[in-house]
Parts: structure tokens; C-alpha cells; sequence
């Protein structure tokens, strides 16, 4: 301890005695360490920190697996109680909740809240308490009863209600009925969705009050909207809980054959079924990918701090053989270079972490562009900060290993005699190798950033089948103020007309979904003569409910058929228009106008099309366009809706959102108006543009700390190379060697090292590229456009490095140089 004391002591008085590089050191450590805590610390959150129950790891999510080998993670009320009963020993408790929104009315104020409609046994399952009053009870969760009882999230208790101890008891209204206060829940649970601050919880059975719902949606097997949790017994892992769920299946299968064939329930761990289970992993192979990016970042920081202590070593030779001539064992000098690498470590990682914290401030403040109340939660635990202490150690291992090791080499007596020099010269190949990886690994980053934002581009720049410049969002839900289904209809009429009259207005209707948004439905389709093999799942299609112009107002290609009109009301023929993929599907080389199915959750109805449109992006960028229908929404309503207006002023569109609110407030006065913003800014969603965004981000900013860091690195390099070699170009010009023969000299040496460095990284990006290929819009892992700009761009600016000290090098005063050697 006296030793290490010692060493701590002398190694803070050695870095301190070089002020300049230890700064530059630390700082290059801040920064790979910076990026490598922020990075880690968005994985803890999304995939590490366990839910805020008790027991956390006995939670599973449940989910079931089609004939098709696909997952469906809803389910339906006969379902959920199936498994309730039958997969008792595999699970103390099976709870569900499905999500949804409402008006919360305090007063004479409302605005929307995120719901959670639980089962009675949901916080008894999940093992929670409450911050005030009690939870919804079993009888008052109970599916097929309606209890008007609300427990609030805690921050919608703090924010709505001021935090007032008091509020159990109180009434308020929801959706413009009366509902009594009965409990909040804790500070630390949000719910339990991923990124979603879940402001008010309802007993499940308060969905029927709501006379917009299906009124079998209790005993329809077919009317699955629930998600289903459960809490594995002790001594049971997912692994033991799936032999249950399986016979349970067959069980249910043989019971109800026409909904349950070829469906067989699994349980996946709750920290990897983020935002849902994903047996391909999506998630974690996206955490995996930017760990190793960030991980890359570090390596090139470590390279660099490694440079500065191998210059450090070859100027401290002559100190290190006068500590081994006077009795310093060679274990003792390699010790006490080691204590002073791990000191500069530890105050790169002390940076680093505030560095990572500031990062982590910026993302927590990215807008998601949602209504929602979201919790983005990336602070940091015990988790990164043991992370972020691990790496500074390992790093400081890694940069002082082989400095200590050459500084404490023997050849005493030459180093003593030489100065140093001779011992060094023939080495220089160690730092040359780094500097090497360097070039490599930022190259190798640059080119990933660069596909990135070709990708962000491309899906920019993509064909969506709809025209989303001008057209401006407000959504809406009447039922938040008490509106029923006739009154919200005429509402929503009422409001298109007085919109459509507003000078620089060219056309507007309503929606349930926006594209992209958050704010999605499908259901499954039954087609008259469709043959199925045995035990395959019926297909789905996306659905949304529209008013008449919705096509034109959007830019919509109507291939076919007619649009929607008022006329089709509910006492009419229920008609659907469908896109082209769905008229490829069901009715292939047919006219589909004329042709009737059924959605699974109607079956009472028969849909007929009258329509068919070009196919458009509705809920992913990616992959081939699904087949989607659309039904008026006089038909088929829907409380919860879009106002799309389409403006004259494409540049501008925002300069009507308050001529429109205006109007809205014409027709009701109270009507809350939500999520208002150009549908270009709307699509910024994490089902549309906004994860190509941060992905060109991320990468973006961990490609640029890669370029500064091999730039650092060939200058240092170079820089030291050419005071190395003063002499020997002292002697060269004395005996009448040109400038520009030593420039050429210089900027040769340098040449090579980017040169093997370049080839070098374009191996690695073409190894790394075919993992995030999965990740990309329209442009190749593999793409020669991207890989060239890059090349050609890092090379101009590693000799522009190599340049500035080559320079210098021409003014070298031959008499000067060889008076010093």
C-alpha cells in the first residue's frame, strides 16, 4: 500500500508537470469514454433497468406464434381468461391492460390523457402499492362490469392536480362521464409500455361504456386488443412456463378451432419484449450495433492517448535507466508507469461521464412528435456508472501497457550514452501500427455514418403515394367533451365545411390514422371462396376510417371505382376502398369493385368495395406496402380523429393553423385540439422518419469524434516522426537536399500509413456493413458511392495532417539542427 500510495502521488506530480498533454489526454479519453456512457446508458434504459415492480425478473410478456411463424402480441378477453386458468402453474397471476386515450375533464378544463384500462388483478400482479389511497380491486375489474372509479399515474397527479394529498375521493370527468378518484400509483412507475407515461388507469370494464365499442368485445374471440403480462411462479423461467402454454394451446385449439388453430402462446422475458417481443431481436441488435460504433470511438481515443505515452516513454528512456541503474526492479518501473496511466484513465473517465451526461440531457430532449405524455428516461444508475468506471480501467490498461513496457526496457547503458535515441529509431513501426488502426477505424465509421444519411435521404426522398408538403394535422376527440357517436359525427362534418371555406384552404377531410402515426388499426379479412391450409391463420390488413375528399385532400391516386360521399351513412350498404396491394391479394387479375368480404371483428357486416387506390406508406417505411382498406367513418366510427387540411401555401403550411382552430372553435368551443403540426413534421415519428434520424445522428457524431481522433493521431505521429529525424534532415539539406525533396520525404511516410490505414478500414466497413444492412432505406451496406467520398475525403484531410508537419520540416536550419545533435 506504501508503494502504491507512493506511485499514486508521483504519477498526479509527472501529469501535472505536463500540463498540455494530460489535457489533450484526458480530453481525448472524455470523448471515447463520453459516447461509449451515453450510448450505454440509452441500452440500460430501453433493455437493462428492470421494470419498478418487486421481483421484476418473474415478469413475462405473453404473446402468441401464427402458422405463419409470425407474433401477434394481442389478445382477447375469453383468451386472456383461458389462460388465467390454465397456465396456473406456470404463473402466480396473469393481468392484462390495453391502451387507449380519453378526455380528462378537472373543472372546467380538459385535455387528453393516456389510459391504461386494467384488469382487476393488474398492480396486485405486478406487486405494487400506492402512493395515495388504493388500487382498482378484482370485482372492480371485473371485464363485464362498469365501474366509474380512475386511479391517477403520478404525474398526471402532480401536474393536473397539483399533487393535492386530498384528491382521493374527488369526482372529475372522463370522456364527459363521472368518474370518483380512488388512488395514485408511485413515482417510479410510468406503466407498463417502454417510453409511455401512462397518466390515468381504468378498470377494464369502463371500455363498454364507451358505445363506440364493439358490444361482443367481451366474448368475441376475435376482438383481441389486450396485452397480456404474468408472474412466473418461483423456480420458473420462460423456458419451464412454455411446455404449459403449449398444452394450454392445444387445449384451446380443440375447444375453439375457428380462432385458436395454429396458435400457440409463448412467454418471453419482460427486459427483452421492448416495446414487444421480437424474436428477431430487433432492438437488441440495434443497442449491439451503436455499442460497437461507441466501442470503436473508445478504441481510437485509447490509440491516441497510447501515442502521446509511447512519445512520453521514448523522451523518459534516459529517467527509467537511471531509476534501473540505482536498484528499480523492472516490475517496479512498469508498476509505476501503469499507476500513472490509470490516474490519466480515471480523470478521462470522470470527464467522460459528465460528458455522457450532457449527451444524454440533448436525447432526453428529442421530440417524438406524439401527444403522449413520453418518459425518456436515460439518467444515469449504478449500472453506467460502474460501466462508465470499467472502461476507464480497462482503458487505462490499454493505453499504458506498451508504453511501460518499452520505457522500462533494458539496453541501460546505450540509452544512457544515446540519449534515447537509438534505442527508439528502429521502432517506430508500434506507433506507425496505431496510428494505422486509427485511420481504419474512423474510416470504418465515416463510411456507417455515411450510409446512414444516404439511408435518411433516400427515405426522405421516397415515393409515399400521397403528397404529405401542405397538408396541416389537428386531431381531435369529441368524445373527450361528451359527444356521442351522432353529435361527434355532425361535429366532424360541421367542422370540414367551415374549414373548406377559408381562403387559402384547397381541401380538407378527417381520419382516424396519419400516416406514419401513432395512432393505428387492422384487423384481419375473410374473403368469400378464400381457401386457408389447415391451421393458417386468417390474413390481416391495415385499416383507417375516413371522410369523403380524404384521397384528394392526401393526393391519393383513385385508380378505380368512386369515393366516399355522405350518403354512406349506417343505414346503407357497408362499403370499403381498398389499396392496390389488397386487390392483388384477394382478387389477383380480377376486378376487385363489385367483389364483398368481412372483417373478423364485424362479421355481422359484409364490406363491398367500390374502390380502389394507389398503394401509400401508412405505418412503416420499410418492407413491401401491406394491403390496407379504408371505410367511412359515418359507417364506422371513430371518436378519436385527424383533421387533414391542405393549404394553399406549401412553403408555409403552419401560417392556417389559426384560422383552423378558429373554425374548430366555431363549431365547439371546448373541443380540445392536440398534436398540431405540418404532417411533414408528423411523420418525425418513431414509426417514420425519426429513427432514420437518430440512427444518422448517433452515427453521424460518433464518425466526426473517429475523424478528429485519426487526424490527432496522424499529425501527432508525423509531428513527431519529423522532430525524431531532425538531425538526419539537417544533414540532408547541408548536403544540398531541395524542400521539396524533404516535404516529398515526409509526406511519403505519411502517404503509407493512411494508405495501409485506408484499405485496412474499408475491410472492416465491409464486415461491419452487413450487419447494419438491415438497417437501411434503399442504398446498399456494400454502396461504391459511399465508400469512395468517404476514402477520398478522409484521405484528403489525414494529409493535410501529414502536410503541416512535412512543412515544417522544409524550414529546418541545417546549422541549427546539427549544432543541437
Amino acid at each position: 500500500m506504501r508503494n502504491l500510495w507512493q506511485d499514486l502521488r508521483f504519477a498526479v506530480r509527472m501529469l501535472v508537470k505536463s500540463p498540455g498533454m494530460t489535457a489533450v489526454a484526458v480530453l481525448t479519453l472524455a470523448l471515447g469514454i463520453g459516447a461509449n456512457t451515453a450510448i450505454f446508458s440509452l441500452v440500460n434504459s430501453f433493455l437493462l433497468r428492470p421494470m419498478p415492480v418487486p421481483h421484476a425478473e418473474q415478469i413475462a410478456y405473453l404473446t402468441f406464434e401464427t402458422k405463419e411463424g409470425t407474433l401477434q402480441n394481442n389478445f382477447s378477453v375469453p383468451e386472456y381468461q383461458d389462460i388465467q386458468r390454465g397456465a396456473g402453474a406456470a404463473f402466480s397471476d396473469v393481468f392484462g391492460y390495453q391502451i387507449g386515450t380519453g378526455g380528462l375533464t378537472i373543472g372546467k378544463e380538459t385535455a387528453p390523457v393516456t389510459t391504461n384500462y386494467v384488469s382487476g388483478n393488474f398492480f396486485n400482479g405486478l406487486g405494487l402499492q400506492p402512493e395515495l389511497g388504493r388500487f382498482i380491486s378484482e370485482n372492480e375489474g371485473n371485464p363485464a362490469q362498469i365501474t366509474p372509479v380512475i386511479v391517477l399515474g403520478y404525474t398526471c397527479w402532480k401536474t393536473r392536480f397539483g399533487g393535492d394529498p386530498d384528491v382521493v375521493g374527488r369526482s372529475v370527468l372522463f370522456d364527459g362521464r363521472p368518474v370518483t378518484v380512488i388512488g395514485v400509483v408511485k413515482r417510479e412507475f410510468h406503466g407498463p409500455y417502454a417510453l409511455l407515461d401512462t397518466q390515468v388507469y381504468l378498470p377494464l370494464g369502463m371500455l363498454m361504456a364507451d358505445p363506440t365499442n364493439p358490444r361482443d368485445y367481451m366474448t368475441n374471440r376475435d376482438q383481441r386488443y389486450l396485452v397480456l403480462y404474468g408472474r412466473m411462479r418461483p423456480g420458473v423461467d420462460v423456458a419451464g412456463a412454455q411446455p404449459i402454454l403449449r398444452v394450454l394451446s392445444e387445449r384451446m385449439a380443440r375447444e375453439y378451432p375457428e380462432s385458436e388453430t395454429g396458435i400457440v402462446v409463448e412467454a418471453f422475458p419482460e427486459r427483452l419484449s421492448r416495446p414487444y417481443p421480437d424474436r428477431d431481436n430487433t432492438m437488441l441488435k440495434i443497442a449491439t450495433l451503436f455499442l460497437i460504433l461507441a466501442a470503436l470511438v473508445l478504441v481510437l481515443a485509447c490509440v491516441n492517448v497510447a501515442n502521446f505515452l509511447l512519445v512520453r516513454a521514448t523522451v523518459r528512456q534516459q529517467e527509467m535507466a537511471i531509476r534501473a541503474a540505482m536498484g528499480g526492479s523492472r516490475r517496479r518501473l512498469i508498476q509505476q508507469l501503469l499507476t500513472e496511466s490509470l490516474v490519466l484513465a480515471l480523470a478521462g473517465g470522470l470527464a467522460g461521464v459528465l460528458v455522457g451526461m450532457l449527451a444524454t440531457d440533448l436525447l432526453s430532449s428529442v421530440k417524438l412528435h406524439t401527444s403522449f405524455s413520453v418518459v425518456l428516461d436515460f439518467q444515469f444508475d449504478w449500472r453506467v456508472f460502474l460501466y462508465g468506471f470499467g472502461i476507464a480501467l480497462v482503458t487505462g490498461l490499454f493505453v499504458g501497457v506498451v508504453p511501460a513496457w518499452r520505457a522500462s526496457n533494458g539496453a541501460m547503458l546505450q540509452v544512457m550514452r544515446d540519449g534515447g535515441r537509438t534505442v527508439t529509431s528502429g521502432r517506430r513501426w508500434v506507433r506507425n501500427g496505431l496510428v494505422v488502426a486509427q485511420v481504419g477505424g474512423s474510416l470504418m465509421l465515416l463510411i456507417i455514418a455515411g450510409l446512414m444519411t444516404r439511408s435518411l435521404g433516400n427515405v426522405r426522398q421516397m415515393q409515399l403515394g400521397f403528397r404529405a408538403p401542405g397538408v396541416v394535422d389537428f386531431t381531435m376527440d369529441p368524445m373527450e367533451i361528451g359527444y356521442d357517436q351522432a353529435r361527434g359525427t355532425e361535429f366532424y362534418k360541421a367542422v370540414v365545411e367551415k374549414v373548406r371555406m377559408l381562403p387559402g384552404v384547397k381541401s380538407a377531410s378527417v381520419a382516424f390514422s396519419a400516416p406514419m402515426g401513432y395512432y393505428q388499426n387492422g384487423d384481419s379479412i375473410e374473403v368469400p371462396g378464400m381457401e386457408l391450409a389447415k391451421g393458417e391463420a386468417l390474413p390481416g390488413a391495415g385499416l383507417n376510417q375516413v371522410l369523403p375528399d380524404y384521397f384528394a385532400t392526401m393526393g391519393i391516386t383513385l385508380l378505380q371505382g368512386r369515393d366516399f360521399n355522405y350518403a354512406d351513412g349506417t343505414d346503407k350498404p357497408r362499403v370499403a376502398i381498398v389499396n392496390r396491394a389488397m386487390a392483388e391479394k384477394f382478387w389477383p387479375k380480377q376486378d376487385a369493385i363489385g367483389h364483398e368480404f368481412t372483417m373478423v371483428s364485424d362479421r355481422a357486416h359484409s364490406l363491398r368495395v367500390i374502390g380502389v387506390v394507389e398503394n401509400s406508406r401508412t405505418t412503416s417505411l420499410m418492407g413491401p406496402v401491406r394491403p390496407y382498406l379504408y371505410v367511412p367513418l359515418t359507417q364506422n366510427y371513430s371518436s378519436l380523429a385527424t383533421l387533414q387540411v391542405r393549404v394553399e401555401n406549401i412553403n408555409a403550411p403552419e401560417t392556417m393553423i389559426g384560422s383552423v382552430r378558429e373554425a374548430i372553435a366555431s363549431v365547439a368551443p371546448t373541443m380540445p385540439v392536440f398534436d398540431v403540426r405540418p404532417l411533414l413534421q408528423a411523420m418525425d415519428t418513431l414509426n417514420g422518419f425519426l429513427v432514420f434520424e437518430m440512427a444518422a445522428l448517433l452515427a453521424g457524431v460518433l464518425g466526426a469524434l473517429g475523424l478528429i481522433l485519426a487526424v490527432v493521431g496522424v499529425f501527432g505521429v508525423i509531428s513527431f516522426s519529423v522532430s525524431q529525424r531532425t538531425h538526419e534532415i539537417g544533414i540532408r539539406m547541408a548536403l544540398g537536399a531541395e524542400a521539396k525533396s524533404v516535404l516529398l520525404m515526409v509526406l511519403r511516410q505519411g502517404a503509407v500509413i493512411v494508405a495501409v490505414g485506408l484499405g485496412f478500414g474499408i475491410l472492416l466497413a465491409a464486415v461491419l456493413g452487413s450487419l447494419v444492412g438491415g438497417f437501411l432505406a434503399g442504398v446498399s451496406p456494400f454502396d461504391p458511392v459511399t465508400y469512395v467520398a468517404v476514402t477520398f475525403g478522409l484521405t484528403l484531410v489525414a494529409m493535410l495532417a501529414c502536410y503541416l508537419p512535412a512543412r515544417r520540416a522544409t524550414r529546418v536550419d541545417p546549422m541549427v539542427a546539427l549544432r543541437y545533435e
